[in-house]
């Protein structure tokens, strides 16, 4: 949930408008973005700052955001997002819809090579998509991918998949780690080490993983869009305290910084950097585990959410940055409910903790990544929660135990930073779902679980919102999670960086940014 999105800590997978891509019927998308004339030449070195450290850079299993960065320039999607928010083809070209929302016919652009030789083609996606579901590889993507029933090869460039029922955010999701489509050749021989010997058919190759440090990709000479890559090299470099990847940021050392804490804001120097900031897609809160313990207690829950003052989390710890959230979807998404609010009071924290019995408190654990941000934010939390007579106990763990407490529910209580896409079921789903429950937080609402899938099969967005904002209200009242904001996506970005775009998904395509001279 460095960026849950796509699914978890991550992720792992918010709405800025309604696909173009998204209706019934058949759908062109054959337009090709063209390199300018006058293309910068291919050269330099473009060192990105990141806020954490990488987990794996197999599509499939992937949890995290940074991941996903790093991998939307190794593999390419199917479908891209424009910073408009619509979607666009890349390396699929056309997408037809049953009037039904059953089947799926997908072109694919033709005359593509994986980085490594093998072709792109529809045999596979397949692969990819059948390796997915198939459990052995416990992917994430599962629930991202719908109710597959079968993956027909019509021609080398063109396959069918059809579903058991319809799906509504399959077009959406061919923009994120579903249409990630990585070489078989290279699954089959790297097997279980794939995650660290990633190969695409995006603008940028693999090169190497230091590990704890950084990762470093090269220009893909045989990238389909013409004169892309514009970079000979692109190096992500985990730089884990914030005021050091501002240095490095206003030095030159980093030319991006992805992405700053709204504290650093200030510090970047006009002179040689500049903010580039948007509104995200996606929430950030920390969830309560109710299978045990003091949580398993709605009153207890209803309590913390009561007790905290959003603003003051928004101020000292975003610095006035993002919007206050009352539930995953943000005010930008389509599903967002500008009614829906949950008032801060003390005093109805207290009568929320006297209806569960222990009028005087009582004591959690949150688990937290071991960064300045979450120190700061935990311990903000704990001064509000104390002062209602809850005690919140404070683990600051690294990413790798963080991510696997939370997917196998060996926490009380645990943050995500939960990153969106073009639809509302990639903020919700994997999490309020009983039966895809990524984060085993022991929440089982069946009508919320029926409201998700309702929403999901139809194509009709105006029931889907209605559906949407009724799941929101359940949550807010049973509160397995407590959504604290919508954060903006801030990046630090130096003035000689050409061609770059924070796009609201948080990916960074890469391919036609270059270094200038200013």
């Amino acid at each position: 949930m460095t960026g849950l999105k796509r699914k978890v800590a991550t992720s792992i997978v918010g709405i800025l408008a309604a696909s173009t891509l998204g209706a019934c019927g058949s759908t062109a998308a054959n337009a090709t973005p063209t390199a300018a004339a006058n293309a910068p030449t291919h050269s330099g070195t473009l060192t990105i700052g990141t806020y954490t450290s990488y987990e794996t850079f197999d599509p499939a299993t992937s949890h995290t955001m940074l991941d996903q960065q790093i991998m939307d320039n190794i593999y390419g999607t199917l479908l891209q997002v424009s910073p408009a928010g619509k979607l666009v083809p890349n390396l699929a070209t056309h997408v037809a819809v049953s009037a039904s929302g059953l089947k799926y016919v997908i072109t694919l652009r033709k005359g593509v090579k994986f980085q490594d030789g093998t072709p792109f083609n529809a045999a596979a996606v397949k692969y990819n998509w059948e390796r997915i579901l198939n459990p052995a590889t416990a992917s994430v993507q599962v629930s991202n991918l719908g109710p597959v029933t079968s993956i027909v090869v019509n021609s080398s460039n063109q396959l069918t998949v059809n579903l058991s029922k319809a799906f509504a955010p399959f077009m959406d999701n061919l923009a994120g780690p579903v249409g990630m489509i990585a070489s078989p050749t290279a699954i089959q021989s790297e097997g279980s080490s794939y995650g660290s010997h990633p190969v695409g058919a995006g603008p940028f190759k693999f090169q190497s993983w230091v590990p704890n440090g950084a990762v470093t990709l090269v220009r893909n000479a045989s990238y389909w869009k013409a004169k892309e890559p514009y970079l000979n090299k692109v190096v992500f470099d985990p730089i884990l305290s914030a005021s050091t990847l501002v240095d490095a940021l206003d030095s030159g050392q980093v030319q991006i910084a992805d992405v700053l804490g709204p504290s650093q804001l200030k510090q970047v120097q006009s002179s040689v950097a500049h903010v580039s900031q948007v509104a995200g897609l996606g929430w950030f809160g920390f969830n309560l585990n109710q299978t045990s313990g003091p949580l398993s207690n709605v009153h207890n829950r209803r309590a913390i959410q009561y007790a905290i003052d959003r603003s003051v989390i928004r101020n000292v710890v975003f610095h006035g940055t993002g919007a206050l959230a009352y539930s995953q979807f943000s005010p930008t998404s389509w599903a967002y409910n500008p009614n829906l609010s949950i008032p801060f009071s003390d005093t109805k924290a207290k009568q929320e903790l006297a209806l569960a019995g222990n009028p005087q408190g009582f004591s959690f654990t949150v688990q937290a990544q071991n960064t300045s941000k979450y120190i700061l934010l935990t311990q903000v939390l704990q001064s509000e929660l104390a002062k209602v007579g809850i005690t919140m106990h404070i683990q600051l763990l690294a990413l790798s135990t963080y991510i696997t407490n939370l997917n196998s529910g060996a926490y009380q209580a645990d943050f995500i930073n939960m990153s969106g896409s073009l639809d509302p079921n990639s903020v919700s789903y994997i999490f309020d779902e009983t039966s895809a429950d990524v984060v085993k937080d022991g929440f089982d609402d069946p009508t919320v679980n029926n409201l998700l899938n309702a929403a999901l099969a139809t194509p009709n967005q105006a029931q889907r919102k209605t559906d949407y904002q009724t799941i929101a209200a359940r949550m807010a009242n049973d509160v397995p999670m407590v959504d604290l904001i919508n954060p903006a996506i801030i990046v630090g970005v130096n003035n000689k960086v050409n061609g770059f775009i924070n796009f609201p998904t948080q990916y960074f395509y890469l391919g036609r940014v270059s270094l200038g001279s200013k």
